[in-house]
């Protein structure tokens, strides 16, 4: 694994800049894991507010799985992220410190999470065994003057936050992105009532935290959408409607991990009846890879149609971007699953409508935000494969059709997900909530360019 800790001391990782005492206003940013290779759109954020002049260390609570390949999240844990294991000298020589510093304060947090998890034993051991490293996290971020931490997630990194304004008197904030948030979970309200604002990434989410789980002060939770990727968006400037191609054939294209959640066996029925009622030819892209897929693909062959799906497994991005160039239609079949954490907005629903590929989803979630039905795209209900096959045949027959969604999907998303527009909210709720306000902006951040030599 490519370990950005190893130029320091075994298992701690320091950021190179901005050293204590610098004078710079700083910001300290809670990750469970940074880079993650399903969390783009937080390195996107990230990148975003450092060109914005946003001064932050990132605090990740785990080293990354994956080799660190994108030019820009190399830069940012090279050069501005701390890392450590949970349980090392450091670690437990901060917990004891703590200790004797606020003994009562300490027991106060240890039984807290107790109380509220006593239901939920994993999620108790996991909260308690971040404790070490979040207080040494702390010291690190109050030697550099940080007073305002932001924790990525509902779970791991805002109890982090948690912890460190009660025992140390940080303020915090919490960007959630939907996890953990409709299980029954005491903790969360807790937590978001200590918070200074949360941002969350739907309106579908924004509602529940807002409306459902007792919050003191709901509105201090703000809506806050993800910009998108800006090669999606560098493409889409020059990017036109095409129709499908004149040998007939209809090229879809689906993207998500081969879970229960993202309906692919859905999908795959729809087109088996794509082929056989509505006779229409296709060939469909299916970018993903997952528990599911030897089941999907023993589906695809018991439909007959395993000569027309191409399982791509997990792609780079310069290639989905192709493959989205190369299609005709998007579509995603995904449902809700007790005990399973649900899609707010899919991101390559986003991004494929920014490419002004018509969309054929489910009419689940916050899907509806971004989709009007048979105005932005076509929406059917869970688990329909008929209405799902109906709509991809009305796309495939009608080009005045798919051109329209496609146009106004276009003019949908680019106004929903403006990544300029979102960070402008997102820097307004630190200067309201916290005073906080960037320096000017800067250039060192390597452009979103692909992977690093």
């Amino acid at each position: 694994m490519n370990n950005p800790a190893s130029s320091s001391s075994p298992g701690i990782s320091s950021v190179g800049n901005n050293p204590a005492g610098s004078g710079n206003e700083q910001i300290g940013i809670i990750i469970s894991m940074f880079p993650e290779l399903h969390e783009t759109f937080i390195l996107r954020e990230l990148t975003a507010l450092k060109r914005r002049g946003v001064n932050f260390t990132i605090y990740s609570l785990q080293y990354p799985r994956d080799p660190i390949t994108l030019q820009d999240a190399r830069y940012l844990s090279e050069k501005h992220t701390v890392y450590s294991r949970l349980l090392t000298v450091k670690t437990l020589t901060a917990f004891a410190r703590a200790a004797l510093r606020h003994p009562l304060k300490m027991a106060k947090v240890m039984a807290r999470v107790c109380i509220n998890g006593y239901d939920r034993p994993l999620d108790v051991i996991k909260a308690l065994a971040i404790l070490p490293v979040t207080l040494y996290f702390g010291e690190h971020a109050r030697a550099r003057g940080i007073q305002h931490l932001h924790g990525h997630w509902a779970n791991v990194p805002t109890t982090a936050c948690w912890y460190l304004g009660q025992i140390d008197g940080f303020s915090w904030s919490a960007a959630i992105h939907g996890e953990d948030i409709f299980s029954a979970n005491r903790f969360l309200p807790y937590k978001l009532d200590d918070a200074t604002f949360s941002v969350v990434c739907s309106g579908y989410f924004c509602r529940h935290l807002q409306q459902e789980i007792g919050l003191k002060r709901p509105t201090d939770v703000h809506l806050n959408y993800h910009g998108l990727d800006p090669r999606v968006m560098k493409l889409a400037a020059d990017k036109l409607f095409k129709a499908p191609d004149a040998d007939g054939v209809l090229r879809l294209v689906s993207i998500g991990r081969m879970v229960p959640t993202k309906g692919h066996d859905t999908l795959l029925q729809a087109c088996g009846h794509l082929r056989n009622q509505h006779k229409i030819k296709f060939e469909l892209q299916l970018i993903g890879s997952g528990p599911e897929q030897e089941s999907l693909v023993s589906m695809a062959a018991s439909l007959g149609i395993e000569d027309a799906v191409v399982f791509r497994g997990g792609l780079a991005f310069e290639d989905v971007l192709a493959t989205f160039q190369q299609s005709d239609v998007f579509c995603l079949a995904p449902r809700l699953i007790p005990g399973h954490p649900p899609d707010g907005i899919p991101n390559v629903i986003a991004e494929a409508m920014a490419l002004r590929l018509p969309v054929v989803t489910t009419r689940v979630s916050a899907i509806p935000e971004l989709i009007e039905h048979e105005t932005s795209g076509l929406l059917v209900e869970v688990d329909d494969d008929l209405a799902m096959a109906e709509a991809l045949a009305a796309i495939a027959t009608d080009s005045a059709l798919a051109e329209r969604l496609a146009e106004e999907g276009y003019a949908k998303v680019s106004d929903l997900f403006n990544q300029d527009q979102n960070i402008d909210e997102l820097l307004q709720l630190f200067e309201q909530y916290t005073g906080y306000v960037p320096t000017a902006p800067v250039d060192e951040i390597p452009e979103l360019s692909g992977v690093a030599q």
